[in-house]
């Protein structure tokens, strides 16, 4: 067994253990699961990268954390808080998935495909933030913000990996998949019709786009560890 999979194994039950507590209505159990998820994912990267990490990506996993202790405190502040700390971490993604995006080369042949593209993400954006939303808990230009920067970082990952193709690039294009549903299901859920199974897809998409966001981080930190030996 390698050093790592204990904590891949925790994050996976408790992942699980969570969507039981939220089907149960166990809230006291769920908020003491996902204060787990964070700080597993972020052991289980530190191991698996040989104890390495920039300031950079420790910035990105401590975000999250702290998102999850405002969502655990449940003051007055937590909207505020854990809106401001995952707007961060997306623009911090974002900022990873610009540095692939800049090395790329385009032809002619590739406008139609990103036109659409963004044209889809652009459209999924603009319908949710459409709808008639109720007892928002921040001002409205602020989803409209969030909105677009995480369309943006959606659309320069899925092209950096129609592009290149790599693994690490699946890897942030399911993480920004995944960003997308829970984000758009968050929304419907708090804000516009609420529905169990809404929550339960939130919850499940979330998590999965922390692993994948973690297996991104580490095979950039691959390649990058290769071209240093080359």
């Amino acid at each position: 067994m390698k050093a790592s999979t204990p904590s891949l194994i925790l994050f996976f039950v408790t992942s699980a253990l969570v969507v039981l507590f939220k089907l149960l209505d166990y809230e006291g159990l769920v908020l003491c699961g996902k204060s787990i998820i964070i700080p597993s994912l972020f052991i289980y990267y530190l191991v698996s990268n040989n104890y390495k990490i920039t300031f950079f990506k420790g910035l990105i996993f401590l975000l999250l954390f702290v998102r999850d202790i405002f969502t655990t405190l449940n003051i007055s502040e937590s909207a505020m808080g854990s809106f401001l700390c995952v707007l961060a971490v997306y623009v911090l993604l974002l900022y990873l998935a610009q540095k692939d995006f800049k090395y790329l080369k385009f032809s002619y042949r590739d406008s139609l495909s990103i036109f659409i593209l963004i044209l889809g993400i652009g459209s999924i954006c603009y319908s949710v933030l459409n709808l008639e939303l109720e007892n928002l808990e921040l001002d409205f230009s602020l989803y409209v913000a969030f909105g677009i920067i995480l369309s943006i970082l959606s659309i320069v990952s899925i092209i950096n990996y129609i592009k290149s193709g790599s693994y690490a690039l699946f890897n942030a294009m399911l993480m920004c998949i995944c960003f997308i549903i829970t984000d758009i299901f968050f929304v419907l859920y708090k804000f516009y019709f609420y529905n169990y199974a809404f929550i339960l897809l939130s919850i499940v998409t979330q998590f999965l786009s922390y692993f994948f966001m973690v297996n991104y981080l580490l095979e950039k930190d691959k390649v990058s560890d290769d071209l240093k030996e080359d």
